[in-house]
C-alpha cells in the first residue's frame, strides 16, 4: 500500500484551514467563544464550536457546512474541472438523536453522489484500506477522504450528558466539532497533474477492540498493540505520533500500554501531538483530522526535522474499533502553497531565533483615507437641541401611554411543571462572528500577547527569556497566518493603541514579519501617527525593528531618520544606530536636533561608536549636561561618566538639573564617602523604584535606614524589599520581607563595615557583580544597570548590547563578563 497525499483540508474552532491548525494552537489562539448551551443547573456547558457557523443543532446541515470547508481546501490543488470526478469516501458518526440514518446518508450524497460512508473515528483507516484497493485495481487515480462530526448542538450534548464520565477518571476534552479532508492519489496521477506531494501513507490497519465508550471493560490494548506491530518496518524508529493520547481515560491507557509493549518501534523522544487536547473532542472526525494535522504539522516545519521520516496516526471509535496508519512527510520548506502554480508562495515555516518576513497570500495594505473634520461647536449645539426636543417628545408620549396601559390578565399557571431539559440553547448568548471577524480576533489576541511578552523580555528574569521569546515568536507566526487581512488588522491594532509603547512594539514587529513593501509602508504610517511626546514608543519601535531580519529595513530606517515628525525621526536614528548604519554626520545632526527624543537617540548612537570616534563628540556631550533638558542632560552625563569623567558625580549643578536620576551616577562612579551627598539628594525628591535600585547598588550600609522607611509606602514596599535584598542578601525570610523590624534586626547582626560597599551581603567586587549578571535571576533592566557599573569601574566604555534575542544577547554578555573578570 502506498497512497500519495496531495491536498489537505481542516476546519474546526481552531481555524478554517490546515495552516491555521498548525499555527493557532501553538499560540493558544483564539480563545474559545462563550458557549450558548446551558445545563439544567443554569450553568454554561463548555462546548467549542466554529463561531462563523451559528450554533444550534449538530444536524446534517451543520456537518455539511463543516465538511465543504475542508473539501474545498483539499481540492484546491486539483487542476481544471477534474475535482468533480474524484470519488468521495465519507466518515460520519453513527446515527444518534438529531442525526438519524437518513440524514447521514443525505450528507454523504451531498458531498458526492456515489460517496461511500464509514462510521466512527477509526472508519478513516478502513476507508484508506478501501481506497488503496481501488487505486491498486485501476479504478481511478485519486480519491478524497472526508471526516466530519459535531457536538455543537442541543441533541448531541444531551446525549453526551446522559452518559457522564466517571469523576475518578481522566477528564475528556470538551465537546467540539470539525472536519478534515485528505486528497490521495497514485504516484502516476500526481505526476500527471503536476502537483507536489505533501507526503505518503504507507499502511493503514483497523480492528475491533475490547473496551469501548459504552462499557467498562478493562483496557488491555491488545488490539492496538497488534495493529502497531503489524505495520511495515520503517527505515528507523517511528519519530512522531498523532493520536488521541490525551483524549480521555480509555484512549490514554490504550496508547500507554501499546507503547510500553512496542517500545522498539518508537523513538524514545518521539514528537507527540494530540489535536483533541488542543481544540476539543472531535468524535468521528478525529481519525481523518489527525492524519491531516500530521501532514500539515510536518509540512509547515512545526515538528522536529527528523519527525517527518516516519509517523503514525491513530484513533479509536466509540464502538471500540481501533485504527492506525503509518506515513512519511519530508519537511517541505521549499515547497509551494499552490503546487505547480506559477509564482506560488513558499510554504510558511515557523520562526526560530529571529523574526524574518514571510510571504503569504493576503490583501495589500492601503492607507485609509483622511477622516473628515468633526463639526464645530455650532453644529454640535444644533444637533444637541434637536436631540433634546426629540427626547422631550418621546418622554411625553411614553407618559401618556403608561397612564392608559391596562395589562391583560396573566395566563393561567400550569398545574404541573414541565421537566427541565438536559441542555437548552440560549440564543442571546451567541456572538455573531464572520470568518473575517474570527481572523481579526486571532490577530488582536496574539498582538496583545506579543505586547505582554515584550514587556516580560525587559522586566522578567533572564532565565525565562528562551521560553518568553519562543512564545512571542509563536504569536507572530499565528498573526502572519491569520487570513488575507492579517496585515491590515495588525495596522489597525497599532493605531488603536497609540498610548501603549508595548503595543507599539507588538505592532511594529508583527508588521515587519510580513513580506512586501506595503508592510514597511504601514510601519512608516504608524510611526507618523504617534504623539510627538511619545519617546517611549520610539525606543520600543526601534528595538522591535532591530530584532527583524528582512530586506527593505535599511531604507525604512533612512526614511524615518529624515522625517519631519520628531518621533519618527528618533525611531530612524535609533534603528540605524543599532544596525550599525548611522554615519558620523548622522550622529552629529541628531545631537543638534531640536527635539529631545532625537537628541537622546543621537547620544545612544554616540555611545555605540568606537572610542576614537566617540571622542569627537565629548565636548558636545559636556555642553548637553549643562544646557539641555533634564532627560538629555542625564543621558549625556551617563555616557561621560562611563567614559571616565567621574567628577560629574559631584557636580551639584548637574544633580540639580537631572534630579533623582543623579543617584545612578553615584552608583556608577561614587565612593562610600559620597553617601552624605547622595542622602541629601534623596531628601529633596520623592522616592522612586529606580532610586531604590540605584541606592541598593551603591552599596553603602548607611543607606539601610532610608530604604527601610520605604517599606511603609504601599506603592514601593515590594521594591524596597527587593533593594534591601540586593544590598544585604536574603537575610530575612520571605514571609517577613515587608517588616521593618525584621530587616533592622538582620542587618544589625551582619556587622558590616560602614566604610565598605556591599552587594548581597558580600563585599562588592567585579566578581560579585559579574556573578549577578550571569545568574539569570535579574531582569534585562537590572543586568544593563550592572553592566554600566562594570563599564564605569573598569574603564570599558564600549557599549554592550543585551537587547537582542536571547542567544545573541547572552553571547554578548558572556564576552563582556569574560573581559571584566580579566580586568579584576
Amino acid at each position: 500500500m502506498k497512497l500519495t497525499v496531495l491536498g489537505l483540508g481542516l476546519v474546526s474552532p481552531a481555524g478554517a484551514s490546515a495552516r491555521d491548525h498548525v499555527f493557532f494552537p501553538r499560540a493558544g489562539a483564539p480563545p474559545p467563544p462563550p458557549s450558548p448551551f446551558i445545563g439544567p443547573d443554569g450553568r454554561r456547558i463548555d462546548a467549542r464550536y466554529c463561531p462563523w457557523i451559528r450554533p444550534s443543532q449538530a444536524d446534517a446541515g451543520r456537518l455539511l457546512a463543516l465538511a465543504r470547508g475542508a473539501v474545498g481546501e483539499a481540492l484546491a490543488v486539483v487542476p481544471g474541472n477534474e475535482a468533480a470526478g474524484i470519488p468521495r469516501f465519507v466518515v460520519t458518526p453513527a446515527p444518534r438523536p438529531g442525526l438519524p440514518e437518513g440524514a447521514l446518508s443525505e450528507l454523504a450524497r451531498a458531498l458526492g453522489p456515489a460517496a461511500q460512508r464509514f462510521t466512527g473515528a477509526a472508519g478513516a483507516f478502513a476507508a484508506l484500506a478501501r481506497i488503496a484497493e481501488l487505486l491498486a485495481g485501476g479504478a481511478g487515480g485519486a480519491a478524497l477522504l472526508v471526516g466530519v462530526d459535531s457536538h455543537a448542538g442541543v441533541d448531541a450534548l444531551a446525549e453526551r450528558r446522559r452518559r457522564p464520565e466517571s469523576p475518578w477518571l481522566l477528564a475528556p476534552p470538551p465537546p467540539s466539532e470539525g472536519a478534515g479532508a485528505l486528497l490521495v492519489a497514485s504516484a502516476e496521477q500526481a505526476s500527471r497533474w503536476g502537483v507536489a506531494t505533501v507526503g505518503e501513507i504507507v499502511a493503514s490497519r483497523h480492528a475491533p477492540g475490547r473496551a469501548t465508550d459504552e462499557d467498562d471493560e478493562p483496557v488491555d490494548a491488545a488490539a492496538m498493540t497488534a495493529l502497531l506491530r503489524g505495520l511495515p518496518a520503517a527505515a528507523g524508529p517511528i519519530q512522531a505520533v498523532f493520536g488521541q493520547g490525551r483524549a480521555g481515560a480509555l484512549r490514554c491507557r490504550e496508547w500507554q500500554f501499546t507503547t510500553a509493549r512496542c517500545a522498539e518501534r518508537l523513538s524514545p523522544s518521539y514528537f507527540d501531538r494530540c489535536l483533541e487536547a488542543e481544540i476539543g473532542e472531535l468524535g468521528a472526525a478525529a481519525g481523518v483530522m489527525g492524519l491531516a494535522c500530521a501532514f500539515a504539522t510536518l509540512r509547515h516545519g512545526a515538528a522536529p526535522a527528523e519527525a517527518g521520516r516516519s509517523f503514525v496516526a491513530w484513533a479509536i471509535s466509540r464502538d471500540g474499533t481501533r485504527g492506525i496508519a503509518l506515513g512519511a512527510a519530508p519537511r517541505t520548506g521549499a515547497g509551494k502553497v499552490a503546487a505547480g502554480a506559477e509564482g506560488a508562495l513558499p510554504v510558511m515555516m515557523p520562526l526560530s531565533g529571529a523574526v524574518i518576513a514571510r510571504g503569504v497570500e493576503r490583501e495589500a495594505f492601503v492607507p485609509p483615507p483622511v477622516e473628515a473634520e468633526e463639526p464645530g461647536d455650532e453644529a454640535w449645539l444644533e444637533e444637541g437641541a434637536g436631540e433634546a426636543g426629540a427626547a422631550a417628545a418621546s418622554i411625553a408620549a411614553a407618559t401618556v401611554a403608561a397612564a392608559n396601559d391596562v395589562a391583560p390578565a396573566l395566563p393561567e399557571l400550569p398545574r404541573e411543571s414541565a421537566p427541565t431539559p438536559l441542555v437548552r440553547f440560549d440564543a442571546g448568548r451567541v456572538i455573531e462572528v464572520t470568518l473575517a471577524g474570527f481572523y481579526a480576533s486571532v490577530v488582536d489576541h496574539c498582538a496583545e500577547l506579543v505586547a505582554a511578552l515584550a514587556r516580560d523580555r525587559v522586566e522578567g528574569r533572564r532565565s525565562w527569556l528562551p521560553e518568553t521569546e519562543a512564545r512571542m515568536l509563536r504569536q507572530i507566526d499565528a498573526i502572519v497566518a491569520a487570513g488575507p487581512r492579517a496585515l491590515i488588522e495588525v495596522a489597525a491594532f497599532w493605531e488603536r493603541w497609540m498610548d501603549n509603547p508595548w503595543k507599539s512594539f507588538a505592532g511594529a514587529i508583527s508588521l515587519a514579519a510580513f513580506a512586501g513593501d506595503d508592510a514597511l509602508a504601514a510601519i512608516h504610517r504608524a510611526a507618523h501617527l504617534l504623539p510627538q511626546d511619545a519617546e517611549d514608543h520610539a525606543i520600543a519601535v526601534a528595538e522591535a525593528l532591530a530584532l527583524v531580519e528582512r530586506p527593505g529595513l535599511a531604507g525604512l530606517a533612512r526614511a524615518l531618520a529624515a522625517s519631519a515628525h520628531p518621533i519618527a525621526r528618533a525611531i530612524g536614528v535609533s534603528l540605524r544606530s543599532i544596525r550599525g548604519e548611522l554615519p558620523i554626520e548622522g550622529i552629529g545632526a541628531a545631537l543638534a536636533d531640536e527635539h529631545d527624543a532625537v537628541v537622546r537617540a543621537g547620544i545612544w548612537g554616540c555611545e555605540r561608536l568606537p572610542s576614537a570616534q566617540r571622542a569627537r563628540f565629548v565636548e558636545h556631550l559636556r555642553g548637553l549636561c549643562g544646557g539641555a533638558s533634564p532627560d538629555v542632560a542625564w543621558s549625556a552625563a551617563r555616557v561621560l561618566v562611563i567614559g571616565g569623567e567621574v567628577e560629574l558625580v559631584r557636580d551639584e549643578a548637574l544633580s540639580a538639573r537631572v534630579g533623582l536620576r543623579a543617584a545612578e551616577l553615584f552608583t556608577l562612579a561614587g565612593e562610600p564617602g559620597d553617601w552624605p551627598r547622595l542622602e541629601a539628594l534623596l531628601g529633596r525628591h520623592r522616592p522612586t523604584r529606580a532610586a531604590l535600585s540605584a541606592v541598593a547598588r551603591f552599596g553603602c550600609p548607611a543607606s539601610a535606614g532610608w530604604m527601610i522607611q520605604q517599606l511603609d509606602d504601599e506603592a514601593l514596599a515590594d521594591d524596597a524589599a527587593e533593594a534591601l535584598r540586593t544590598l544585604f542578601g536574603p537575610v530575612v525570610e520571605e514571609a517577613r520581607e515587608l517588616e521593618a523590624g525584621a530587616w533592622r534586626e538582620a542587618i544589625g547582626a551582619l556587622r558590616l563595615d560602614p566604610r565598605g560597599r556591599y552587594r548581597g551581603g558580600r563585599a562588592l567586587s567585579t566578581a560579585v557583580a559579574a556573578e549577578e549578571c550571569a545568574s539569570g535571576r535579574l531582569s534585562r533592566l537590572a543586568v544593563e544597570a550592572r553592566v554600566d557599573e562594570l563599564r564605569a569601574r573598569l574603564r570599558l566604555p564600549d557599549a554592550v548590547d543585551v537587547s537582542g534575542f536571547w542567544a545573541r544577547a547572552e553571547a554578548n554578555l558572556a564576552a563582556f563578563l569574560k573581559v571584566a573578570r580579566s580586568r579584576a
